[in-house]
């Protein structure tokens, strides 16, 4: 991982966020007219306050990738055996679950909430798993999951606190995109760093 591509994954990240947020926030402006991102009565201002909103929620979801590659590296150190960091972290993505249902159960949003959210993160997290699973390996299954259901529900933390189910969704679609965006190129720009390493001595040998 070079600066260049930290910064190519940082400035799609961000972009990726802005437009999902402009297309969430538009879908349910098209069926909630009084849903704004800022109070006011100019729509195209809060079009494009939705943007900048999807931008920044793009750039937190890297930070929060990255945090969570720290946190591994130094799990896989302190665990003597992966499987039990493995383990643990597919214990906390249950319980990141059930925790989602306590946040929102007899709070202020609809009654549905509790478990859909759950159930759709759920659901949404395993799709990316698989996928993540088919382009590696099995092992990944799990750490996928983990991150997609725990480092999404602790960044969507606002939308949660807010007690508004549109605020939720306008945070948390954005946020769970970019992650899924983040863990499903991480592998192909570490194939490509390992690849660059492989050919360096074949094309030393060549010069010479």
């Amino acid at each position: 991982m070079n600066l260049r591509k930290w910064m190519t994954l940082f400035g799609v990240s961000i972009l990726l966020g802005g437009a999902v947020s402009l297309a969430t926030g538009l879908i349910m402006l098209l069926g909630d007219s009084s849903f704004r991102v800022v109070k006011t009565g100019d729509w195209l201002f809060n079009i494009v306050m939705m943007f900048m909103a999807g931008l920044s929620l793009g750039a937190f979801a890297h930070m929060g990738f990255f945090a969570y590659m720290m946190v591994n590296y130094i799990a896989r150190s302190i665990f003597k055996r992966p499987y039990l960091w493995v383990a643990l972290q597919g214990f906390l993505a249950v319980f990141v679950l059930i925790e989602i249902a306590y946040w929102t159960y007899d709070s202020e949003f609809q009654g549905h909430i509790f478990w859909s959210v759950p159930l759709v993160l759920a659901v949404a997290s395993a799709a990316v798993a698989w996928r993540k699973s088919f382009e590696t390996s099995s092992g990944a299954w799990i750490p996928t999951l983990f991150f997609m259901i725990a480092g999404t529900a602790i960044e969507a933390l606002p939308g949660f606190q807010s007690g508004n189910a549109s605020s939720l969704v306008f945070t948390i679609v954005p946020l769970f995109v970019c992650n899924a965006y983040h863990i499903l190129r991480l592998h192909h720009i570490l194939d490509s760093s390992r690849n660059k390493k492989k050919d360096a001595p074949a094309v030393t040998a060549e010069a010479h």
